[in-house]
């Protein structure tokens, strides 16, 4: 039998959409696929892998893939991830199973430095966490004490 599949996507699959596939696997029973992809593919960015480093997960050694159209049609769920200022239209219209998530794209901005850069890719390792734990709520049924936030 085939397990459920959550299929998370953003642009570069670099890391959006790798920190929402480490956290999913991590919160997520073991009933579900987990699965990401982007329109390209690309290593982890960096940045973003000392981030998640931070909280002892690795992201580095995820596969960057590019996104599946049949796997897209078979997901259970689809979470699209994607800069509303920078980037494109995602490719599937949001429905029932289908959720869009505005994260930026941190790739696509300047900081001043260093710092600041890393600041916001600790912020966003911690945004995507909470909006898949929430995730994880919804679909598998569970409920727990904290403020929820929006999808």
């Amino acid at each position: 039998m085939r397990k459920p599949t959550i299929y998370f996507l953003s642009y570069f699959n670099s890391c959006r959409s790798l920190i929402a596939e480490a956290w999913a696997k991590k919160l997520f029973s073991s009933k579900w696929q987990i699965e990401s992809a982007g329109l390209v593919t690309s290593l982890a960015d960096p940045a973003c892998v000392k981030a998640m480093k931070e909280v002892n997960m690795f992201i580095e050694d995820l596969d960057s893939d590019k996104i599946n159209l049949e796997l897209i049609k078979n997901a259970s769920v689809v979470v699209q991830m994607y800069d509303y200022k920078q980037e494109k239209t995602p490719p599937v219209e949001e429905g029932k199973n289908v959720f869009s998530w505005n994260l930026p794209n941190l790739s696509m901005y300047s900081f001043e430095s260093d710092e600041e850069e890393f600041a916001h890719y600790q912020e966003l390792c911690d945004d995507i966490a909470m909006r898949v734990k929430n995730l994880n709520e919804k679909v598998e049924g569970k409920t727990s004490n904290h403020t929820s936030f929006v999808m």
